[in-house]
């Protein structure tokens, strides 16, 4: 297989599929049966033959190959481009990351690109293996959509336990590191809500614009996964109000903190003030001074000092200070 050729399939009409080899890539577009090119769109060459691809519009192939997409369906030439994105599953990878997934689709040809590995597409290959994969064009296109779309579940319902966890460690009290994880998780939330809203639109579109050459239970299953990702919209909507909720409660018990602190060094400071102010006093080392010449004076002084700061202290508790 060609380096920029991931997978090149036959589709055989029954749940199974055909490997075939780069040098068998079509010329132009395929009027019958099905094929599937999936390719590395970091890949030069890959560019240089879907260009003289015969059939397929300069956009559509613009649009495989560009750095930057969002989740869209729009109709190009003969054929379809939907743009989708998956969460990413990949080792050492966030999740929140998400993976492009570019296809144009026509009823018997399906070019698609990626840049970093996608679980979904090898879900859907390893299943020809079985002969329980898709059997044409549009089941293949209802199979990766309904795929990318169960993928996403876990990754939110992990996201809501995670915050779940930090909710009742704020409230039994404020630790380090919980700001930081509050702080991953919002970001997390806003990342999937990003590409989210707009592939809600994008599947939408797709059970549309498909309606010609796509079965009934095909354009159900577009819709049901149109149905999920609304679903998770929501549900990211009630995570970001949740996170701004519990950075106003941290910032409130932060600020409760504080407060308590600063309320006890000012009873302390109101305690101590007239005590320094009177062993200031007595400290100045002039002339006139009362107890100079005797020698209890220090303690009488001492013993002064502690019913006065004992009569400041009874006054406040009676006052309820404190």
């Amino acid at each position: 297989m060609s380096g920029f050729v991931v997978h090149h399939l036959e589709l055989d009409g029954k749940g199974g599929a055909v490997s075939l080899p780069a040098e068998d890539l079509p010329k132009s577009i395929p009027e019958q049966g099905c094929r599937w090119v999936h390719l590395d769109c970091s890949e030069d060459e890959g560019y240089a033959w879907l260009s003289g691809l015969e059939g397929i519009p300069e956009t559509a192939v613009e649009a495989l190959f560009a750095e930057e997409t969002r989740p869209r369906a729009v109709r190009m030439g003969k054929g379809l481009l939907l743009t989708l994105r998956g969460v990413n599953l990949n080792p050492e990878s966030n999740p929140s990351d998400m993976v492009a997934l570019r296809i144009w689709v026509t009823p018997h040809f399906i070019v698609s690109s990626r840049r970093r590995k996608l679980l979904s597409v090898q879900d859907v290959v390893r299943s020809f293996a079985d002969n329980e994969g898709p059997v044409d064009t549009a089941d293949v296109i209802a199979t990766l959509t309904a795929t990318l779309t169960e993928r996403m579940a876990k990754i939110i319902t992990d996201l809501e336990d995670e915050l779940a966890d930090l909710e009742e460690s704020i409230g039994e009290g404020i630790e380090s590191g919980q700001r930081e994880s509050l702080v991953l998780r919002r970001l997390e939330t806003i990342r999937l809500r990003r590409f989210l809203v707009p592939q809600k639109e994008a599947i939408n579109k797709l059970s549309q614009e498909a309606v010609s050459w796509m079965k009934t239970e095909q354009i159900a299953q577009v819709q049901e996964a149109a149905n999920d990702i609304t679903r998770y919209v929501e549900g990211l909507e009630s995570l970001r109000e949740r996170c701004l909720l519990m950075q106003e409660e941290f910032a409130n018990l932060q600020a409760e903190k504080m407060s308590a602190r600063m309320y006890v060094l000012s009873i302390l400071s109101g305690i101590f003030m007239p005590l320094g102010f009177l062993t200031g006093l007595f400290g100045i080392n002039i002339g006139g001074m009362p107890g100079t010449d005797s020698n209890a004076a220090f303690w009488l002084f001492c013993g002064a000092l502690l019913v006065l700061g004992g009569s400041q202290f009874m006054l406040m508790r009676r006052s309820r200070w404190f």
